[in-house]
C-alpha cells in the first residue's frame, strides 16, 4: 500500500487508458505534474538517443535505485527496444555491486553488450555513483555519442532517479496489469 493515497489525476491527464500510479502520485505536485508528463513524453518520442540506449539508461538506473515499479514497467519496453533477457539479467545484477559495469564484473561473452553499450553503461554507472566523470571515460563517451545524446543521457538518468525515488520512498503500488519483475 502506498504511503500516500492516490488522488484523482487532473482531468487533462484522463485518457482512454488508466493513469499510472506514479502519475497519480506526481499529481500531488500540481505545479510540476504537467512538466513531468511532458518530459516523459519527450523522452519516449523525441530523443536522438536510440530507444535501445534509452532503455539501457533506464534499466540501469532503476536497478541501481531498486525501483521494482519502474523496472517492471520497462522490462517489456526494453525487450521491444532490443535489450536481451541476458542483458536485463546483467543490469539487474548490477544493483548489488558497485562498479559493476565500470570494472566489467560479468561475462560479456554470455551477455553480448557492444563496446558502445559498455561505454554508455560505465558512464551512467559513474554518474550514479559520483558527481564527476574522469577524462578517460569522458573521451570514450565523446567518441561514441553526440553532444545532444550526452545531455539526453544525463537528463534521462536524472529523471529516472527521481521516478525511482518516488516509487521507493512512497512505496508506489504496481498498476493493476503489472507483476513484479525485479
Amino acid at each position: 500500500m502506498a504511503r500516500l493515497p492516490y488522488p484523482e489525476p487532473p482531468k487533462q491527464h484522463a485518457k482512454s487508458h488508466p493513469t499510472l500510479n506514479i502519475m497519480k502520485l506526481l499529481s500531488y505536485s500540481t505545479a510540476t505534474v504537467d512538466h513531468w508528463a511532458g518530459l516523459g513524453n519527450a523522452q519516449f518520442k523525441h530523443l536522438l538517443l536510440s530507444a535501445r540506449h534509452r532503455e539501457l539508461v533506464i534499466m540501469l538506473t532503476t536497478s541501481k535505485f531498486n525501483s521494482t515499479y519502474e523496472w517492471t514497467h520497462h522490462t517489456p519496453v526494453s525487450l521491444k527496444a532490443g535489450v536481451t533477457e541476458q542483458q536485463q539479467a546483467a543490469l539487474k545484477a548490477s544493483a548489488k555491486e558497485k562498479d559493476f559495469f565500470i570494472d566489467r564484473k560479468f561475462d560479456n561473452g554470455a551477455v553480448g553488450f557492444s563496446e558502445k553499450d559498455l561505454i554508455l553503461l560505465s558512464f551512467v554507472e559513474t554518474i550514479i555513483q559520483q558527481p564527476e566523470v574522469g577524462d578517460e571515460l569522458w573521451k570514450s563517451v565523446k567518441g561514441q555519442f553526440s553532444d545532444r545524446e550526452i545531455v539526453e543521457i544525463i537528463t534521462l538518468q536524472g529523471s529516472y532517479y527521481s521516478f525511482s525515488r518516488l516509487t521507493t520512498v512512497l512505496q508506489c503500488d504496481f498498476d493493476d496489469w503489472a507483476k513484479s519483475k525485479l
